[in-house]
């Protein structure tokens, strides 16, 4: 088990990490582990879905694999992030703790921004991410006695010409639910099939060679 067709490494790679994404492998680094899971989705998807450009696909591209490339774009394009069924977070999340954080706005540079927008300019970001403008997000242990990662801050140009810089907080929740959101979209779009999870039967155990 564990081989990938030829035909299907357009999306199965995707596919797998959507799996960890859903039922995480076992690590105290799970924040951190979520984050590369997310980020290389990200990349991926986005970089496959964004080929070649976007308004002549219809006219230019012969190959069926990029058209159905762009039609993943062209769902993104329709939905807001912060809208169904990506939902990024506007209130920071409420942790257990002895003395919890209150509750604050976030992300209100993405509240009118399209999907398609919001990880076209989060792959900008993450591609030419450092200890810049990545940072790490901390919350209290249950306990209160240590402070615990829970995800990121992202920061960068709102376009390449712009002044304006966006904010992105980034909390583990997030980075699973959109990440394995992408995923599954990007799936079925390069699939062509809504059990694209079937094609790839390495994924249910993923024995890769050592």
């Amino acid at each position: 088990m564990g081989g990938i067709l030829d035909a299907h490494v357009e999306w199965a790679v995707v596919n797998r990490l959507k799996t960890m994404l859903d039922e995480p492998p076992k690590t105290k680094f799970n924040v951190t582990q979520s984050f590369a899971l997310f980020t290389t989705v990200l990349l991926w998807a986005k970089n496959r879905a964004w080929v070649a450009g976007f308004e002549r696909e219809r006219t230019v591209f012969g190959d069926p694999t990029d058209r159905s490339a762009h039609d993943a774009r062209r769902e993104l394009r329709d939905q807001l992030i912060c809208g169904d069924p990506w939902r990024l977070s506007r209130r920071t999340p409420i942790f257990p703790a002895p003395f919890p954080l209150p509750e604050e706005d976030i992300n209100s540079d993405f509240e009118a921004m399209t999907a398609e927008d919001f990880f076209e300019w989060l792959r900008n970001a993450v591609a030419h991410g450092d200890g810049r403008n990545i940072r790490a997000i901390h919350k209290l242990s249950r306990r209160g006695d240590r402070t615990l990662l829970a995800g990121f801050r992202v920061e960068g140009r709102e376009s390449q010409r712009s002044p304006r810089r966006l904010v992105l907080s980034l909390y583990h929740a997030d980075m699973r639910r959109i990440g394995a959101l992408l995923a599954d979209q990007f799936c079925r779009s390069m699939s062509g099939d809504n059990q694209y999870a079937l094609q790839e039967t390495g994924t249910s155990r993923v024995d890769e060679a050592a």
